[in-house]
């Protein structure tokens, strides 16, 4: 990745790896993709932390069985990156089944050579 600037093309390639890495919940590529000062609002209003996140992958409490998803669009200003993404999914989190689409925003910052997720949202669509 260049270091003097981010491109439509890095911030795809960092969302298919955070994709890829949610779906099999692999903690070591979601360790890297996302910033340790990682602060998330989840549907509920509740603030999530990269720890949190890593712990509910860790612990399986989410299971993504089928999904997919498409990037509605990508702003970048300087070292900044901003990701509209919508996501189908069927899933279980905590046991309870959960279907539907989601819509994830972003906010991706390049640290040296890497994009890490600084800031995230996301909602279930109606």
């Amino acid at each position: 990745m260049d270091k003097t600037k981010i491109t439509r093309e890095n911030v795809v390639e960092a969302e298919n790896k955070l994709f890829s890495a949610q779906l099999v919940s692999n903690v070591d590529i979601l360790d890297q993709l996302l910033h340790d000062d990682l602060v998330a609002v989840a549907p509920t209003g509740q603030i999530v932390t990269k720890e949190m996140d890593l712990n509910s992958h860790k612990a399986k409490t989410m299971i993504i069985e089928d999904a997919s998803t498409e990037i509605d669009n990508i702003k970048i200003t300087g070292d900044t990156a901003l990701s509209i993404v919508t996501m189908t999914a069927k899933g279980k989190m905590m046991g309870t089944p959960l279907e539907g689409k989601f819509r994830y925003f972003r906010v991706w910052k390049r640290f040296d050579d890497t994009l890490k997720v600084i800031g995230a949202s996301f909602m279930q669509l109606p």
